[in-house]
């Protein structure tokens, strides 16, 4: 039974009209949330790609600056090699300074009659890694010839040879107990002590041999006095002393 005075067919219509409007209401409601979602996404992509970009850009400048930085490396090396080599032609040890040591050192009554100081480069030993390695070719076809190794510094063994006289045995063996203890010095050994007559009087007569630290400097000795011209004095009343290299 209806109720209603209106026609049934009008009020059916009605309805349908009311759907009609609710599903396109929902329509453009559910349109507009994924053209929002849409939207939202877009602008996180591009930030993303903002981001991306910007990550490429850093790590390019990165890549540079590692480069220049590994540049600055080689180049910084090869001022240190060429320092070290300068620095290996500089005569650490002058002969001058290495004789006022071993005058200052004497006991009294010691005296020089000799001095000889020898020196010979110390050669690298030649590996079998090397000689497999020499006239070896590249991939780029070349003949790897070592030249791109960096030279090392040359070094130095110093030998010295003294020859003396002394009152008596003390003398010679405190003389040996202060070159043992001088830090330049190593390989202190006593070659032979005989008793000899010089002008009527009788001394021993030493003749003793030693080996300069490879690392010697006499900047390691500024703590001392700088030997004067009483080490000079003294040197020219004990005899002449011959320097052969």
């Amino acid at each position: 039974m209806n109720d209603s005075f209106l026609p049934q067919e009008y009020t059916e219509q009605k309805i349908d009209r009311r759907t009609h409007v609710m599903a396109m209401l929902l329509f453009f409601i559910v349109m507009g949330a994924v053209f929002t979602a849409f939207i939202w996404k877009r602008d996180e992509w591009k930030r993303v790609e903002s981001v991306r970009q910007d990550i490429e850009q850093r790590y390019e400048q990165a890549g540079v600056e590692v480069e220049e930085l590994m540049a600055l490396k080689v180049t910084q090396q090869a001022t240190v090699n060429r320092a070290e080599l300068a620095a290996a032609l500089v005569e650490k040890v002058p002969r001058s300074i290495l004789l006022a040591e071993l005058i200052n050192h004497m006991p009294p009554g010691l005296g020089l009659l000799e001095f000889k100081l020898e020196s010979s480069r110390i050669l690298p030993p030649k590996s079998d890694k090397n000689k497999s390695a020499k006239g070896r070719k590249s991939r780029s076809g070349s003949r790897d010839t070592g030249q791109n190794e960096i030279p090392k510094p040359p070094q130095y063994d110093s030998r010295l040879s003294l020859t003396g006289f002394a009152p008596t045995d003390v003398h010679v063996s405190e003389f040996l107990a202060e070159l043992n203890a001088h830090p330049l010095l190593r390989n202190v050994n006593l070659v032979s002590s005989q008793e000899t007559i010089k002008e009527d009087k009788t001394i021993r007569e030493f003749k003793l041999t030693a080996s300069l630290e490879h690392d010697a400097d006499v900047r390691t000795l500024s703590t001392r006095e700088v030997p004067g011209s009483d080490s000079r004095n003294l040197l020219m009343s004990l005899g002449d002393a011959s320097h052969d290299e």
